[in-house]
């Protein structure tokens, strides 16, 4: 595909031009890398929504619906719909299919099939829309024409591309000059900061060229065969200097991700007794038998691990509070615990065992269920009169 035109010559030309189809092309396109194929594919978008409109596209998706074979009673159920019905995305995907777009493509939208997305748009229009009134009829009846406001979505997310024309010049000189293309030379994060890059915009960038990236690492380890063909016209130290540049952008990606995330002002909440949070927790407060005594409760708020002893079914267990949160509590429930690490474990002998664990330091007691021998089970955060709260930590 030719070189893209900036938006403002693309929209002069197409506004002064009579008779000439401007709209986006798709020849070649089984030659296009995942990068070109992905970027041309949101650039199509743009142009449909900046120079068209869903009512203006309609006619394309009857079009599409005749050339896929779809029946005369489908077709005319969808054009007796409202012209609003349709939108510029079904509009654009069909006159994009019509133009040739693949329907499916596996390094694409993870390999979804375009043509069956529009075949479902289409029968959702049609049932919503099968009591619609003649659209001429609304038309007299409406003061205000219809305008297409983009979502902020959409908004940062052509803001995104915008800011990737330095990084697509840069991958533009290694395609041109492999040899004289030195990644050193582009510094990415100043690049995106000096664009006003925030972490919306990081994490967009980095899915744009974070497949090609992962596909370059897979290509250094050398135990793919056709990826060693597919790239056999450059070095290996061609090989390495694109890698470094790809790793270049997806790192300054994650560190804007990651300053956003530091510097984000924290929400104000008000600050609650603990005595009042866990005031509805219900628990063991003594076991005889056993001779355990439940700790104050109230410990549990802001702690980063609990243990606790379930008598009837003499399972011990430990609650690990989720990364970068604590324990807390929530009616009769335990709350802020990572699922996958909060397990407990059936005790055969609960006397020696519980013995050994009163007696346990903090070292032993961080392998102290490892050395159970029985079957983990996922706690479920519920709190009843049969478990002892034993330990915080």
């Amino acid at each position: 595909m030719a070189a893209v035109k900036s938006k403002a010559k693309h929209l002069a030309e197409a506004r002064s031009s009579k008779g000439r189809d401007l709209s986006p092309k798709w020849d070649g396109h089984e030659s296009w890398d995942t990068n070109k194929f992905l970027r041309y594919f949101h650039e199509a978008m743009t142009w449909y929504r900046l120079e068209s409109s869903g009512k203006i596209l309609k006619p394309k998706v009857i079009n599409w619906m005749s050339s896929v074979g779809c029946t005369k009673e489908d077709i005319a159920a969808f054009k007796k719909t409202k012209d609003n019905r349709c939108g510029t995305t079904m509009g654009a995907i069909a006159a994009c299919l019509l133009k040739g777009m693949p329907a499916k493509r596996d390094d694409f939208n993870d390999g979804r099939d375009s043509a069956e997305w529009l075949r479902n748009q289409i029968v959702i229009v049609i049932r919503d829309g099968k009591n619609d009134i003649d659209e001429d009829a609304e038309e007299l009846t409406s003061d205000k024409p219809a305008v297409y406001v983009p979502s902020i979505q959409e908004r940062v997310r052509e803001a995104s591309y915008k800011m990737t024309e330095e990084i697509e010049d840069a991958l533009e000189a290694f395609s041109v000059d492999p040899e004289a293309f030195d990644p050193k030379a582009f510094k990415v994060m100043n690049l995106l900061r000096g664009r006003e890059a925030k972490a919306a915009h990081a994490r967009i960038i980095k899915d744009l060229y974070l497949r090609q990236y992962n596909e370059y690492l897979e290509l250094a380890e050398g135990k793919d065969e056709q990826l060693k063909e597919g790239y056999s016209h450059f070095s290996k130290a061609q090989i390495k200097k694109i890698t470094a540049f790809y790793q270049e952008i997806v790192s300054a990606c994650d560190m804007l991700a990651q300053e956003a995330k530091v510097n984000r002002a924290p929400r104000a909440k008000k600050s609650q007794p603990k005595e009042k949070i866990v005031a509805k927790l219900k628990y063991a407060k003594t076991n005889e038998p056993l001779k355990l005594v439940s700790i104050n409760p109230a410990d549990i708020v802001g702690a980063q691990e609990l243990w606790v002893y379930n008598t009837k079914s003499r399972k011990l267990g430990k609650y690990v509070a989720d990364e970068y949160k604590e324990l807390s509590v929530k009616g009769t429930s335990i709350v802020n615990y990572n699922e996958f690490k909060s397990v407990q474990k059936t005790l055969r002998k609960p006397e020696e065992q519980l013995k050994e664990f009163k007696a346990a330091g903090k070292v032993q007691l961080r392998k102290f269920l490892d050395d159970i021998k029985a079957v983990d089970i996922k706690l479920n955060g519920r709190i009843n009169e049969e478990i002892v709260i034993l330990k915080v930590q």
